[in-house]
């Protein structure tokens, strides 16, 4: 019998009283964590693999960054972040490339594009991004996730599955023809189409249209994504290519970190109810987003899934944190999963949603994907 740990009277396992001993002050968080629910949410976590949809887990990309771009000085920390992760009982994380990261800069309204790409610069990122990231995985003993059954198998956070992601498709410079090697020379898994800067596929969110949704080149790498198994995700992307994606593939796409337009909250980087709608309609997922744009504490985050579910079900919710890449983030580090999940259970979110949120909705997409790949 593992040893177990007294605290506050209750008899909690080891990560459960982790979770609690490094627990930030209510005011950050918005609520007093209720020790039974902790403990409840650790042996659930245990059980049921939680997957977080995007992030940038240690901030891998920063390596390959020349000096003067906009991240060029950020430090990388994946192995801090990877024993976040086990401590967390995080079962596996998209660990994404950016694939704009070195032309973007800060503007008065946030990211945004601060000179061109030169010649084969974008690919020649991509590529060393892509090494960095297998390093990783190598030295922190990170299982890559390469098909449904590797994500079955990482469970409770012991052994975190790493599953390789690029955010925006600028490398491929609108030829589709790059994918294959990306799924099976380099194991990429889910391609974000559009980042922050406007390519050569799609609108974005945060720029002026250029092609009313998807260029002609953009609907050929979505129809090759579908054809090769790939998770298409529309984050970042405008709505009007969001909708067309959908037309293309025939199947469930992915909206991996963002949040629905409110009254109270219109930022440009969220997405409409009938957006969200149409996404779950098509057997998609969203992942609910923690940033800092209109929250502040863990139990905003809390809120916002709450929102985002009664807007399209639980069946079509996932966590998409955008860790270590996000504006003021609301959950700052994985080590406060079991907090959220056990302010979920409090409120009555119930078990069945919360295990479907933490990583089941995840598992069908990704499935669901994969199985119906042509090549």
């Amino acid at each position: 019998m593992r040893r177990r740990t007294l605290l506050g009277g209750l008899i909690l396992a080891p990560a459960a009283s982790a979770a609690l001993a490094q627990t930030p002050q209510p005011d950050v968080l918005g609520f007093v964590p209720d020790p039974d629910m902790v403990a409840r949410a650790t042996a659930l976590l245990e059980r049921h693999p939680a997957i977080d949809t995007h992030a940038h887990p240690g901030r891998t990309y920063a390596r390959s960054l020349a000096a003067d771009s906009a991240s060029g000085d950020a430090v990388a920390f994946e192995a801090r972040v990877v024993a976040d992760m086990r401590a967390g009982r995080l079962a596996a994380a998209s660990f994404a490339a950016v694939a704009d990261a070195a032309v973007l800069r800060p503007t008065a309204a946030g990211m945004g594009v601060g000179r061109d790409f030169q010649p084969g610069e974008a690919l020649a990122l991509y590529r060393r991004q892509i090494a960095d990231l297998h390093r990783v995985a190598e030295v922190n003993g990170l299982p890559i996730i390469r098909t449904p059954e590797d994500l079955d198998r990482c469970v409770g956070g012991a052994a975190p599955g790493m599953i390789v992601t690029v955010e925006g498709g600028d490398f491929l410079s609108g030829d589709p023809a790059g994918l294959l090697a990306a799924r099976d020379r380099d194991d990429v898994r889910i391609i974000t189409v559009v980042h922050y800067r406007p390519n050569e596929l799609a609108d974005n969110q945060t720029a002026p249209p250029r092609f009313n949704g998807l260029s002609p080149a953009g609907r050929s790498v979505v129809k090759e994504m579908a054809r090769l198994g790939l998770v298409v995700d529309m984050a970042h992307a405008a709505e009007p290519a969001v909708r067309q994606a959908m037309e293309i593939t025939g199947g469930p796409l992915l909206c991996s970190h963002t949040h629905i337009k409110t009254a109270a909250y219109d930022h440009p980087r969220f997405i409409t109810v009938e957006t969200a709608r149409a996404i779950a309609a098509a057997g998609g997922v969203v992942g609910s987003w923690p940033s800092g744009f209109g929250g502040s504490t863990l139990k905003d985050f809390a809120d916002r899934i709450f929102a985002l579910t009664e807007v399209v079900g639980p069946e079509h919710v996932a966590l998409g944190t955008d860790m270590d890449g996000n504006y003021r983030p609301t959950l700052s580090n994985y080590r406060q999963l079991p907090l959220l999940v056990s302010e979920l259970l409090r409120r009555g979110y119930g078990e069945g949603p919360v295990i479907a949120l933490v990583g089941g909705n995840m598992r069908r997409l990704f499935r669901a994907n994969w199985t119906a790949r042509k090549a």
